[in-house]
């Protein structure tokens, strides 16, 4: 992907980003990856497909061939599980159906500021086998274009005159998105026969996923952060009674932590300085940020037990005394556990200052969602 511009520093590339992510967050909504009632009223169906060069591609080239054929653009989020859930299906209709001319196109929007670095969006890319074309809308100047009342996982399908034909958000995007496909596909190849069984990844699209929970002080809803002051170390005494009193989906720090607009920074590790939540059933993950002299080791707890083997999520490790446990080598999404029923208390405790919790999440994606 294309590099930030030179002679901007640092520092200043990511307030910038940070601010350009707050301003999309005002407009999509913190729960940008939740259902909507009024998805209808965003819906570019009919209507030409907007301009895609705004955003910094992996692959220019890509762009120019879209004209005259079927196209899927989806608009992603790379560090929430929404999206990481149909990304498999748009390599996979990548693989199928290119042959028959269709283009699959993806556009990252970021929903943090870290992941507003062309860096990142490429190391995600890669991580998770990608080949067809990314974008990085770090500016949300696509985003705008589309619609920015939307929320993502967002999959559009447009037919080769350029018009959308479908615009739908979340996991029920994938059947739908795949049908218009083979439609458009048989249109003009029209001796062609498709498997009964979708290429598509197998996600039920009626599931009702609850909203990623985040702790950036901008961001978060509820609870002891709401009070804190910006960039300053505060000391948060344990709530009383939180595992059975304290409001579901509401994060409960303890111990030294720094409050920033995108996340919570732990000021002291050990255990004594965690996060707590309860939740209501679900498969737990989190956005996660190593500190900036490198990795740090996050303890992952449910119940106030280490997680049992069969319980544990993709990323997590354990140690010779079966304590379990995220390395966080790099800012990103981590699964924490697998699916499971009932209520939880999560907690989540640094081994040492500097690691940050942007975000928790509570809907399986990738290996943690196969039975």
């Amino acid at each position: 992907m294309r590099a930030r511009p030179r002679g901007w520093p640092r520092p200043f590339a990511l307030a910038l980003a940070f601010l350009l992510a707050s301003s999309f967050l005002a407009c999509a909504g913190s729960r940008h990856e939740g259902p909507r009632s009024d998805a209808a009223s965003v819906t570019l169906v009919g209507r030409p497909l907007p301009a895609l060069r705004a955003a910094s591609w992996s692959d220019h080239a890509a762009l120019d061939s879209i004209a005259g054929h079927a196209t899927v653009v989806a608009f992603v989020s790379f560090d929430l599980p929404g999206s990481l859930r149909v990304l498999p299906a748009l390599e996979a209709w990548n693989d199928a159906y290119a042959r028959y001319g269709v283009r699959v196109l993806a556009v990252h929007v970021p929903a943090f500021a870290f992941a507003a670095d062309s860096a990142h969006s490429a190391t995600a890319a890669r991580r998770l086998g990608l080949r067809f074309p990314i974008g990085l809308d770090s500016a949300f100047e696509v985003w705008r274009a589309f619609g920015p009342e939307a929320r993502t996982p967002r999959v559009l399908v447009a037919g080769p005159d350029g018009r959308v034909v479908m615009d739908q958000e979340r996991a029920a995007a994938i059947p739908e998105a795949e049908r218009w496909i083979r439609d458009l596909v048989q249109r003009t190849h029209p001796r062609v026969r498709f498997p009964r069984a979708a290429v598509a990844s197998a996600v039920d699209p009626e599931a009702q996923e609850h909203p990623a929970v985040h702790l950036g002080r901008a961001r978060v809803e509820s609870g002891p952060l709401r009070a804190a002051e910006t960039g300053r170390v505060a000391n948060f005494t344990a709530q009383l009674r939180y595992q059975v009193e304290g409001d579901l989906y509401t994060p409960y720090p303890v111990g030294r932590w720094i409050p920033a607009a995108d996340g919570l920074t732990a000021a002291r590790g050990g255990a004594e300085n965690f996060v707590a939540l309860r939740y209501d059933a679900g498969a737990l993950g989190a956005v996660l940020g190593p500190a900036e002299t490198g990795p740090v080791r996050v303890w992952v707890l449910r119940d106030d037990r280490w997680l049992a083997r069969e319980d544990a999520g993709a990323d997590v490790q354990f140690d010779g005394r079966g304590a379990s446990f995220v390395m966080v080598t790099e800012p990103r999404l981590y699964a924490l556990t697998r699916e499971s029923k009932g209520g939880h208390v999560a907690k989540l405790s640094p081994d040492q200052p500097g690691a940050t919790i942007y975000a928790l999440t509570f809907v399986p994606f990738g290996d943690d969602e196969k039975p």
